[in-house]
């Protein structure tokens, strides 16, 4: 491992998103890999920015890795387990591992997401969704 730091520009990276069969029970949520190994030279950490649509959401879910989000851009309401919060630009969330949680943009603009996984790699992170 490189002990380089790593510089990554988000207009760098691709929007992506669930394969259009997943999309009813996933949400729509697009996403761009920053940091994240395969993609970077880091370990341990996986960061990224996801962006949600007025009214769509990013469906009840858990993962093993722990997660932290902060929000960027727009308004929202988190669930995290059976509690369920408002967000707004500046708020940062600690996810435990293995809790169910989603995201649903309740406002009038797009909702923009910082989130970082407690993951050597994006493709580390197994989403389990609720049905």
């Amino acid at each position: 491992m490189s002990h380089e730091p790593v510089v990554v520009r988000e207009s760098d990276r691709e929007w992506e998103t669930w394969q259009e069969e997943d999309v009813a029970q996933r949400g729509l949520v697009y996403w761009r890999t920053l940091i994240s190994g395969g993609v970077t030279q880091s370990e341990a950490l996986t960061m990224g920015i996801a962006k949600i649509e007025p009214g769509e959401a990013l469906n009840a879910h858990h993962h093993r890795q722990a997660e932290i989000y902060l929000i960027l851009e727009g308004n929202g309401m988190v669930r995290i387990d059976s509690a369920s919060r408002s967000v707004e630009a500046g708020t940062a969330l600690f996810i435990p591992g293995r809790a169910v949680h989603s995201c649903k943009n309740t406002g009038t603009s797009e909702l923009r997401i910082a989130y970082i996984l407690a993951a050597d790699s994006f493709d580390d992170v197994e989403y389990v969704f609720e049905d």
